[in-house]
């Protein structure tokens, strides 16, 4: 802004000098500087300064001292600005156009923020006026003031003499803030009381008191109380009294600022103090009643002043804090309940308030009224030690139980778990503390490193069903820890594959193998005997060895596994060892040591003493003693009667005399829930089938075959006995029989089903049999129609038909009777009755003929008697039959045998003639042939009940005279079904 008045005066002044400059200049003078001065004029018209300085300095060149042009070029040089060029060029002007030149030049200086040189303006003060020295004083001390230069501005006025009022104030200042109470006084009071300020009255009493004229100060400022200055003074000398511990005197100080103004909050709050340091607690408690302070301030200060029923009187006018002090307060005076009912939201504090709580509990012992309250209301995470504290005090487990579970419920934690479940276990409650560790999945990291839960959960699974434990397990197939014994719980679920993955690529201890032994126990007894081995060389149990020996029980190698269960110390083998190895001796055949084992048994459970008269049973059975073993099978069941293997066993026995009771024994096992397998199956519908209870029998019938078909595998025996009853099942579906056969003979005799017109042997012959069994179960009665014909050129050439009715009067004797009416020739001939015995022995086990599953080749032999008797004309037939052979299954698809067999036959006929002379005769022969058959079906068991057969047979007269011929042949034809 002064550099635009400097340009501002210096282009009015261009107009001003146009005229001036030429005044006492000849017109030489003049015409030199003209240019000069004219481009000068032209250039600051154009506000081109500096060009305008240097044509001027030209110009006085020409015209040297030149005043006029002086002030010219000092105005130029303050426009451009140059205040360095303009002082020079001041000190060559004249005294009387300096005037304030020196005055601008400074505060061009100023408006450039260029250094003063200090130095140069205090020389030069002397040219100037009175006024014009103050006015520079004042403008330079003012700027060093501005530039917090105070130690400089206070230099520059110093050594200045004739200082105007304000000048001299202003160095009081200065002084002031040096600290120089001395100079403060000194320039105070060189002036007029009347030009005096109270800030200077304040400063001047101030520094009477820093130079130790305290009274002087004090009555300075008394005199003049009414002014602002007089508090200003009396403030700060209070705080240099509390400074130096001058409490009496600060006491006398606040009693004026009292009196003639008032105090500030911290000045009421250094009068308590000062009260408190000079003993004065009366003063100090009526103190407190004005301060300006919270509430716990106050109750800290009557504590301070040794008032503790005042404090308390405080402290219960107080709100409620979220701060230590309230809380350590409320410790000191609210009772228990009054203290936990506040709410407290710091953790910290809560934690604190909690321990406060439960010390005042614990010291009252008050632990259930302490709970009672807490459950009664809204639990808070602040009162968890507390109330864990105060549970764990508790002496009734069910009162402990119940608040930790109420406690679980808002705060679930590892510590809650750990304690809840453990209470749980320790009430016989192990389903709720599975429930609740199961809930409480996943473990923290914590309970994991720990590991306490985890193997709380997996023992709690070893007591649940295989449902739930492979539930459970499932939610645990991120744990890295406890592989074994979750492998263990895997194969107690049924779940050996999962257990097997747990373990791979192999176990690192003896429960690892023990679990994978476990589950190739009976399913892969040869792999789980390795891993029991394995097992006993990382942990030598005695009881891997005794599952090693039931390992090869179940394999059915009776002298390893003695061998074994004979390497266990006889201390620890319990009677049930000793059953064992009398039963494995009993297997190999040696009966004398099996009988030495049983005599080491020494029990008296009924479960050991059955089993050690069932084996009493088998070793009699072996011995071919049947008494003594049906007794020790009755004994066994008598012991054991829920146990369904020796009521079977002594149902068995039971079945050859009395089938009535061993049924009886066999229903009574069912009804206790026993599911038969296929071999009790089997036996139910043999009994069944003896008593004649069809409809059982057929029952199961069908359930044995049903279950051997559903077993992985079926020993020989079983084969031969599921056969059997398929038979049996296919006897049952039907009550027709049918069968059908052609005879092409030589001269062999056959079984004739009709009678010729002539006693000539026919050569063929063909016959087809209906047969009705009017109880298909039993088949002792049928009802029977026959169509026959024979004849020499062709089977078919003489046809007759016969019907009648058979009975087998011994169930367990193949023998027949037959009445019957035949007529002959068909439709042409008279109806004649008849009389037959036919019988069919020795074709029964082992030497029957029929298919045998569980062989590749067997012996055959029957014996079969045929007699008829015609009682209208006397006619007789006889034939006695015995034929044995070998028969070879063949290697193919089918059910195919052939069998080679070697006969001899006694033959016997008697024939009327329509002369009335009978005609008799009788052969005997013998003779061999070979036989085919086929059963169609699938094998090796489920074969239809229909048979083909061929027969070719070569026969050898030895006797007789029905047949001329010595050598005869047989080719038949049979089919049944």
């Amino acid at each position: 802004m002064s550099r635009f008045f400097c340009c501002l005066i210096m282009l009015c002044s261009v107009t001003l000098h146009a005229q001036e400059w030429r005044d006492g200049l000849s017109e030489l003078q003049q015409s030199r500087a003209y240019p000069y001065v004219e481009k000068s004029f032209a250039l600051k018209r154009q506000r081109h300064f500096a060009a305008a300085a240097v044509e001027l300095e030209k110009a006085l060149q020409v015209l040297p001292a030149h005043a006029p042009l002086l002030d010219m070029l000092f105005d130029a040089q303050l426009a451009v600005p140059d205040p360095a060029s303009a002082l020079v060029t001041y000190q060559r002007l004249p005294e009387s156009l300096r005037e304030d030149k020196l005055l601008r030049i400074a505060q061009t200086q100023l408006d450039i923020q260029q250094p003063l040189a200090l130095a140069e303006y205090s020389g030069l003060l002397a040219t100037l006026s009175v006024a014009e020295q103050h006015q520079l004083l004042g403008l330079i001390t003012q700027h060093l003031i501005a530039n917090q230069r105070m130690q400089q501005a206070f230099n520059w006025l110093q050594d200045k003499t004739e200082l105007p009022d304000s000048l001299l104030l202003q160095r009081a200042e200065l002084a002031d803030q040096l600290s120089l109470p001395q100079q403060v006084i000194a320039d105070t009071e060189s002036v007029s009381e009347l030009q005096l300020t109270g800030r200077d009255w304040l400063r001047y009493s101030l520094a009477l008191l820093q130079q130790g004229k305290q009274g002087q100060a004090i009555q300075l400022a008394k005199q003049r109380s009414t002014e602002e200055w007089a508090s200003s003074f009396f403030r700060q000398l209070l705080q240099s009294q509390l400074s130096a511990n001058d409490w009496a005197g600060a006491e006398q100080t606040f009693k004026w600022l009292v009196q003639h103004t008032s105090l500030t909050p911290a000045e009421h709050l250094q009068r308590y103090q000062s009260a408190l340091n000079n003993k004065n607690t009366a003063l100090a408690k009526r103190l407190i009643v004005d301060l300006q302070l919270n509430c716990l301030d106050k109750v800290a200060m009557y504590l301070q002043a040794e008032a503790g029923d005042e404090a308390r009187a405080q402290f219960e006018t107080c709100p409620v804090q979220q701060r230590a002090e309230w809380l350590t307060y409320a410790d000191r005076w609210l009772s228990a309940d009054a203290l936990e009912a506040i709410t407290i939201h710091d953790a910290t504090l809560a934690k604190r308030q909690a321990e406060m709580v439960l010390q005042k509990r614990i010291a009252a012992n008050d632990y259930q009224t302490l709970l009672k309250r807490k459950f009664s209301q809204p639990l808070r995470q602040q009162d968890y030690n507390l109330l864990i504290t105060s549970i764990n005090a508790l002496t009734d487990t069910t009162t402990q139980r119940m608040y930790l579970e109420a406690l679980y419920q808002v705060m679930p934690d590892d510590y809650l778990l750990d304690q809840l479940s453990f209470l749980y276990i320790e009430t016989q409650q192990s389903l709720q503390a599975l429930k609740l560790l199961e809930d409480a999945l996943p473990f923290s990291t914590e309970a994991m490193a720990r590991g306490v839960l985890p193997e709380r959960l997996l023992n709690l699974l070893q007591q649940q069903n295989i449902e739930q434990i492979a539930t459970v397990l499932q939610k645990l197939e991120g744990w890295s820890i406890l592989t074994a014994e979750r492998a263990e719980l895997w194969r107690i679920a049924g779940r050996c594959k999962q257990a097997e993955q747990l373990l791979t690529p192999a176990p690192q201890d003896a429960s690892g193998w023990k679990t994978l032994a476990l589950c190739a126990n009976n399913q892969q007894p040869a792999a789980a005997i390795q891993f029991w081995q394995q097992a006993y060389q990382l942990q030598p149990d005695p009881t891997y060895l005794q599952q090693i020996a039931y390992q090869y029980q179940s394999m059915k190698q009776p002298a390893q596994a003695l061998e074994y269960l004979q390497q266990l110390p006889a201390k620890l083998l319990l009677p049930a060892d000793w059953l064992s190895m009398a039963e494995l001796a009993l297997q190999i055949g040696d009966s004398v040591t099996a009988a030495d084992y049983l005599q080491q048994v020494q029990t008296q459970l009924p479960v050991e003493r059955a089993r050690q008269h069932a084996i009493q049973a088998a070793l009699f059975q072996q011995l071919n003693q049947p008494s003594q073993a049906f007794q020790n099978w009755q004994d066994a069941a008598t012991l054991q009667p829920q146990n369904a293997e020796y009521q079977l066993a002594y149902a068995y026995v039971l079945a050859e005399n009395e089938p009535e009771k061993a049924l009886e024994v066999m229903t009574s096992i069912q009804k206790a829930g026993h599911k038969f397998d296929a071999t009790g199956s089997a036996q139910l519908a043999y009994l069944n089938k003896r008593l004649g209870n069809s409809d059982a029998t057929q029952y199961w019938t069908g359930s044995a075959l049903l279950q051997y078909q559903q077993q992985d595998f079926v020993s020989n025996s079983e084969l031969n006995n599921q056969f059997s009853l398929l038979r049996l099942q296919q006897q049952l579906q039907s009550s027709w029989r049918f069968s059908s056969s052609v005879n092409l003979t030589s001269g062999a005799i056959t079984g004739e089903r009709l009678v010729a017109s002539n006693a000539e042997l026919a050569r063929n012959g063909m016959a087809l049999k209906a047969e009705y069994f009017l109880d298909p179960l039993q088949q002792d009665l049928s009802l029977y129609a026959i169509v026959a014909s024979n004849g020499n050129d062709s089977p078919w050439q003489n046809l007759g038909q016969q019907y009648g009715v058979s009975y087998k009067p011994v169930s367990n004797l193949n023998l027949w009777l037959s009445a019957g009416i035949e007529q002959y020739p068909l439709a042409e001939g008279d109806w004649h009755s008849l009389l037959r015995i036919n019988a069919d022995l020795l074709n029964t086990t082992p030497w029957q003929a029929e298919w045998r599953p569980s062989q590749q080749r067997w012996w055959e032999r029957k014996l079969y008697i045929d007699t008829v008797w015609w009682p209208d004309s006397g006619s007789r037939l006889a034939q006695l039959r015995y034929d044995q052979g070998r028969v070879w299954k063949l290697n193919t698809l089918t059910a195919q045998a052939i069998k080679w067999y070697g006969l001899a036959q006694f033959d016997y006929r008697r024939q009327a003639l329509e002369t009335g002379r009978p005609v008799s005769g009788n052969q005997l022969s013998t003779g061999m042939g070979l036989q085919w058959r086929f059963w169609p079906g699938q094998l090796p068991v489920l074969l239809e009940k229909q048979r083909f057969e061929v027969n070719a047979e070569w026969q050898y007269q030895l006797a007789g005279d029905l047949n001329q011929r010595q050598h005869a042949l047989l080719l038949q034809f049979y089919l049944a079904w």
